[in-house]
């Protein structure tokens, strides 16, 4: 492909959601405009052809666009910090609430399927899906909660050491490895779902006398690669699945790169980075190495990236 288009979302007071083109033949952005206006459009979600991200208007809650058709529901307290989907509905964890929400469609419109009160102030920072479960890790509480994914009844913890923080996780396809970021101690893990969770791997990625915030964890098509960002250190590393080592360390570009994301064909990742308020991308070599291309200026308060087609 010859140009990549992607997705941000923000931060309030940043405009909302906004889009971008990368041009492959240049490897220079050509595009850069406001997408959706709207108040603390944080995480979004494209799939099965529908764009979802929480809002912040009267109540807060989340929107769907699909079909050229805006739908909005929920009455939270704060906005959402995670959004995603599956073919039948749409997911979101509230951080400081400390809540699960599933939304579906029924007779055209979007309505609250089922909410899950994990704990008040619990850090809910993701819902990781997989055929059978709903994992979410809650970064306050050392923990990723388990549910059931037909009918969202708790199942179980996976517990971690006090002050890790984990944060965010991605799943092989297989289902068998669940890889997760934390944010406190700044570690990659590999967890055995077919063990209940059991760590099987672990690394460590800054220095004894260095401090950092894990943010985003994103695991390559051919399964060997990670991609991991740090805030403070401002650093996006490369980390080997088989053997669980750093392959390259290089910085994001800016300050404070809150997410990082692949294109559809693996062979770039952009990395939004939200104090400096700009987006870089990188092209990703057959060693699965990163070099830096191009760095735009245009979109404050970057907390999300999704790429489509």
């Amino acid at each position: 492909m010859s140009k990549i288009k992607g997705l941000v979302g923000t931060y309030a007071p940043s405009k909302g959601i906004y889009s971008f083109i990368f041009d492959t033949v240049k490897e220079k952005f050509i595009e850069s405009n406001v997408y959706y206006e709207t108040r603390d459009a944080k995480y979004i979600s494209y799939d099965h052809e529908r764009l979802a991200f929480p809002i912040q208007e009267e109540f807060a809650g989340v929107c769907v666009m699909k079909d050229g058709q805006v739908y909005k529901a929920g009455k939270e307290g704060c906005t959402a910090c995670y959004v995603t989907q599956d073919e039948h509905y749409i997911y979101t964890t509230n951080y400081h609430e400390g809540t699960l929400i599933r939304y579906r469609f029924e007779n055209d419109q979007l309505v609250e399927d089922k909410k899950v009160e994990i704990k008040e102030h619990a850090g809910a920072h993701q819902a990781i899906l997989t055929k059978s479960y709903v994992y979410v890790p809650c970064r306050l509480l050392d923990r990723v909660y388990v549910y059931d994914r037909d009918t969202l009844e708790f199942k179980r913890v996976i517990s971690f050491p006090e002050h890790t923080g984990i944060r965010h996780g991605v799943v092989s396809y297989d289902e068998h490895i669940l890889y997760m970021i934390s944010e406190d101690s700044c570690e990659v893990f590999a967890l055995d779902l077919n063990a209940n969770g059991a760590i099987v791997k672990k690394i460590s990625l800054l220095e004894d006398n260095e401090k950092g915030g894990g943010a985003a964890i994103r695991l390559s098509h051919d399964e060997k690669r990670l991609y991991v960002s740090i805030r403070e250190v401002n650093r996006i590393y490369v980390v080997d699945t088989e053997n669980f080592n750093v392959l390259q360390v290089l910085s994001s570009g800016g300050d404070h790169p809150r997410d990082i994301n692949l294109s559809l064909d693996d062979h770039y990742l952009f990395a939004t980075n939200r104090n400096s308020g700009n987006l870089v991308a990188f092209s990703i070599n057959e060693n699965g190495l990163l070099e830096e291309k191009d760095n735009i200026n245009t979109i404050p308060e970057g907390v999300s990236i999704v790429c489509y087609e």
